[in-house]
C-alpha cells in the first residue's frame, strides 16, 4: 500500500468525505497522518505530522498526549483542514493491551477532538497489517524497545518480548545504545587511545564529553534516559559501516537476539512447515541493513522458514486496519 500525500483539498471538496487520523507513537517519535478513507489507497493521505516520543511508559501520560496532539494538529494543518472535521481516530501505542491505559487515551481523544470513534491498538498490529497478508504471520519491532507478535489464520496470537528496558528489550535501539555506552566507559576508564571513526570517538563526540563522570552525568540527567540511550544506536550503525569491530559485534549480537524472538514466536504459534510471513518494523531495525541481513541469516540457521517484508511506515498498517477496526474485527 502506498500512502503518498495528496493535493490539498478545500473544505467544500471534502464536505462529503470521511476524515480519519492514524497515529503511531513510540519511544523516540510520534507520527500522524490525516486520511480520506473514501479516496484511492495511493492518494488517501492528505497531510502528515510529527511529534516527540509518546510512549506513556517512558514519558508519562501527559507528555504522551502532548506529543500525539502535536502530531495530529500538524497533520491537519498540513492539509489545511480543521481537526474538528475528523470523525475517526486510531492510536497505535505501546501498552495498548493494558485496559486502564487504553481507556485513558480513549477519554482524552474524545474530550480533545470530539471524534465519533476512537480505536487504541497495540504498536505491533500496524506492522503486522502492513507487512503480512490478511494480518497473519509475525511482526517484529525493534525501535527503542523490541517485541515480536504473531497471529495465526485461526485467530490464535502469541507475543514474545516487549518486557521493557528493565527486563528485556534485547536487540532494540536502547540495548544497542547501552552496549555502546558501556564500551565507551570502559575505554575511558582505561584511558585507551581509540582510532578515528571508532565507536568510542563517535559517542564522546556526540555527547561532548571527555571523562567517565561527564558521560554518566549526561546520561543520568537527561529527561528521558531510555530514549536518550536509544538515540545513540545510529552511531553504532555508522561505526560498523566504517569497520569498527566492536560496533559490528554489538549489531550482530542484537540481530541474534531479535532472531530468537522470532523463533520463539514461530515455535509457539505455527506447527506447519510453510514459510511464515514476517513483517519487520521499528526505526532501529528499518535503518540498519546489517541488522536486517544478520537477522535473516540467523533465522535460516534456526531453520525458521519465512518470507520477510520491511515496513518503513507503520501508518500504512493503521490505514489498512481502519475498516476492520471500526467494524469490530480488532
Amino acid at each position: 500500500m502506498s500512502s503518498k500525500i495528496g493535493v490539498k483539498k478545500s473544505a467544500a471538496e471534502l464536505a462529503d468525505v470521511e476524515l480519519f487520523v492514524a497515529v503511531d507513537t513510540g519511544g523516540t517519535k510520534t507520527a500522524a497522518c490525516l486520511v480520506n478513507l473514501h479516496a484511492p489507497q495511493d492518494n488517501c493521505v492528505l497531510g502528515r505530522g510529527l511529534g516527540s516520543a509518546g510512549n506513556p511508559f517512558s514519558v508519562g501520560f501527559a507528555e504522551a498526549t502532548r506529543a500525539i496532539g502535536s502530531a495530529i494538529d500538524e497533520a491537519c494543518a498540513a492539509a489545511d483542514q480543521d481537526c474538528e472535521r475528523v470523525s475517526r481516530l486510531m492510536l497505535s501505542i505501546a501498552g495498548a493491551a493494558n485496559p486502564q491505559i487504553s481507556q485513558q487515551f480513549v477519554h482524552w481523544a474524545h474530550d480533545t477532538y470530539q471524534v465519533d470513534q476512537v480505536a487504541i491498538v497495540s504498536d505491533v498490529l500496524p506492522i503486522l497489517a502492513a507487512g503480512t497478508p490478511n494480518c497473519c504471520g509475525i511482526a517484529l519491532i525493534a525501535g527503542t524497545g523490541s517485541i515480536a507478535f504473531g497471529q495465526a489464520a485461526d485467530g490464535r496470537t502469541k507475543r514474545c518480548g516487549g518486557w521493557g528496558y528493565l527486563l528485556g528489550d534485547e536487540g532494540s535501539g536502547y540495548s544497542v545504545g547501552r552496549s555502546a555506552l558501556s564500551h565507551a566507559l570502559r575505554e575511558l576508564e582505561c584511558e585507551t587511545l581509540w582510532h578515528p571513526n571508532s565507536l568510542t570517538e563517535a559517542i564522546v563526540s556526540a555527547l561532548k564529553v571527555k571523562t567517565v563522570m561527564e558521560l554518566t552525568r549526561t546520561v543520568y540527567t537527561s529527561d528521558d534516559p531510555r530514549s536518550f540511550i536509544a538515540l545513540l544506536a545510529p552511531l553504532v550503525v555508522t561505526a560498523a559501516e566504517h569497520g569498527d569491530k566492536k560496533a559490528e559485534s554489538i549489531l550482530d549480537w542484537a540481530a541474534t537476539e531479535l532472531a530468537e524472538l522470532v523463533a520463539r514466536t514461530a515455535d509457539l504459534l505455527d506447527g506447519s512447515d510453510a514459510a511464515i510471513p514476517l513483517a519487520l518494523g521499528g526505526g532501529f531495525l528499518v535503518r540498519s541493513e546489517r541488522i536486517q541481513e544478520q537477522l535473516l541469516e540467523w533465522l535460516r540457521k534456526f531453520k525458521v522458514k519465512h518470507v520477510a517484508k520491511l515496513v518503513t511506515d507503520p501508518l500504512e498498517g493503521c490505514i489498512r486496519l481502519a475498516e476492520a477496526q471500526f467494524a469490530g474485527t480488532w
